[in-house]
């Protein structure tokens, strides 16, 4: 009989930074505005369940029902609340990102081939050191990241219907979900859509505000960005209301409006709007 020794110190510290690496991934998939403090501490419960090692070997059904337990209570820890639906789609995102680092991991760790590899209870105790399991861990991150980024590029094309109300005014426009928007107002820390300064001239017209006072009377903030073609600062206001329409109806969002000229905004919409808006509430 083989005996093999664990050392739990290593057990947790290591599967409490592989948890923490793999709710990154995830919240940078789902584009969940987590904080980071949340996502430490479901690697803490992760680190934390991953002691079960210890316990005498499970039967099959058991293991994989305490595994699905564990994920769900790390997905709890790091993302509660948030919509049944979208809490769904954030724990089958935890399965899928810890079956893709679990499957490269494997593949790496055969041309190393440790010695001390226990695998009993849904739990993996990897006897090689720290530092080249951290290594591998973010190298594997980072692969995830280039993936998730490319995926991202392509689901750009996502539509979505908004609604702006503004000084007793109703727009209803059509919006692309662009990843590549990540603009915020500097003051508020609230996404900026971007649209044609053109189009919501009957609502706010930035070339109207002649003077310093103006501007502030009318609410306007100028948001610095930066672009294939420059840099500068663009004029943005903030709405009354604004709504994205979705299937069960419509919902409130809090976000200003940037505004470009129209030779700026080459897209067949005419919002470009961040996918964090659209994301926090799947």
């Amino acid at each position: 009989m083989v005996r093999h020794t664990i050392y739990i110190d290593i057990l947790f510290c290591v599967n409490f930074m592989v948890d923490y690496i793999i709710l990154l991934s995830v919240r940078h998939f789902r584009n969940l505005n987590t904080r980071k403090a949340r996502l430490l501490a479901g690697a803490l419960v992760g680190g934390t369940s991953s002691l079960v090692i210890l316990l005498p070997p499970m039967p099959a059904y058991i293991s994989w029902t305490v595994s699905f337990l564990e994920t769900f209570f790390v997905a709890a820890a790091a993302f509660f609340p948030m919509s049944a639906v979208g809490f769904l789609k954030t724990f089958i995102s935890m399965f899928t990102v810890s079956f893709f680092y679990c499957g490269a991991m494997t593949a790496i760790l055969a041309f190393f081939s440790p010695e001390n590899l226990i695998v009993r209870n849904s739990t993996v105790y990897i006897g090689i050191s720290p530092v080249m399991l951290i290594g591998l861990t973010l190298g594997i991150y980072i692969l995830m990241r280039a993936v998730m980024k490319l995926w991202g590029r392509r689901s750009v094309a996502d539509m979505c219907e908004v609604e702006v109300c503004h000084n007793g005014k109703v727009f209803s426009l059509k919006g692309t979900v662009d990843t590549g928007n990540t603009l915020h107002e500097v003051f508020s820390g609230e996404c900026v859509i971007v649209g044609r300064a053109d189009m919501f001239k009957d609502m706010v017209d930035v070339e109207k505000c002649t003077d310093s006072m103006e501007v502030i009377k009318n609410g306007i903030r100028f948001v610095p960005f930066m672009s294939v073609g420059g840099k500068g600062l663009m004029p943005a206001f903030k709405p009354s209301k604004i709504y994205i329409k979705e299937n069960a109806g419509k919902r409130e969002i809090q976000a200003y409006i940037g505004l470009c000229k129209r030779e700026n905004l080459k897209e067949e919409s005419d919002l470009l709007i961040p996918s964090e808006l659209v994301m926090k509430g799947s």
